[in-house]
């Protein structure tokens, strides 16, 4: 959500959980974006999973797809397995380590992938380096599931992405709100080819990518 870093933010239960508040308000409306595209079966990558509260709540709502949650970061990789414990999961995998931004990363094949709330968080060529990775990694005919804040035609989508896109750049130049037109156009040169742009709540985009069929 516009206004949060996610991660930054998570608080520490006693038990190694991580919760963010952001996580708690998006889960919903990204359920319900992203059901359509979930594969009847088959394996969904998650990448930089964050706190695991997004990946529990994927492998419950759809229970016949494996998911495979990842980060590189340990103490949200503990609070990963920690949701997974506590859930019971039986449809979620071990949390792996994945470096996304790594520029010829492979792990899979996989039928799904999703990202949420990672591409303002990153630089150019590493959030280049995830879209390349997923488009090498995702089986044909699959989805890529892309959530989060983005520019449109060059303009932000309202004074508080504004703020936030400056307080990033404050924190780190090199990251901030990337144009959609652009992320799209990576997808576009790497064979993935946009299946729906959905709005979301707090002037968010899901944007759907989908690999060639064969």
């Amino acid at each position: 959500m516009a206004g949060e870093k996610p991660h930054s933010i998570a608080q520490t239960r006693n038990d190694g959980r991580l919760s963010a508040p952001s996580a708690a308000r998006n889960i919903a409306p990204i359920l319900d974006a992203i059901k359509p595209f979930v594969p009847a079966g088959g394996v969904a990558l998650e990448i930089a999973s964050g706190t695991g509260e997004h990946a529990v709540a994927f492998a419950e709502a759809f229970p016949d797809t494996i998911w495979q949650p990842t980060d590189i970061d340990a103490e949200r990789l503990i609070s990963i397995d920690a949701w997974r414990a506590r859930t019971g999961a039986l449809n979620m995998r071990v949390a792996q380590v994945l470096d996304a931004t790594a520029p010829s990363w492979r792990t899979g094949p996989f039928e799904m992938a999703v990202t949420v709330n990672l591409m303002h968080l990153i630089g150019p060529s590493a959030a280049q380096a995830v879209v390349n990775g997923v488009a090498r990694n995702l089986l044909p005919g699959g989805f890529w599931f892309l959530y989060g804040p983005f520019r449109t035609q060059g303009l932000f989508r309202s004074e508080s992405d504004q703020a936030f896109h400056a307080s990033l750049i404050a924190h780190d130049p090199s990251i901030g709100y990337k144009d959609l037109e652009q992320v799209e156009a990576w997808a576009d040169e790497a064979g993935l080819k946009r299946a729906a742009l959905v709005e979301m709540p707090a002037n968010n985009l899901a944007l759907v990518m989908q690999q060639a069929e064969g």
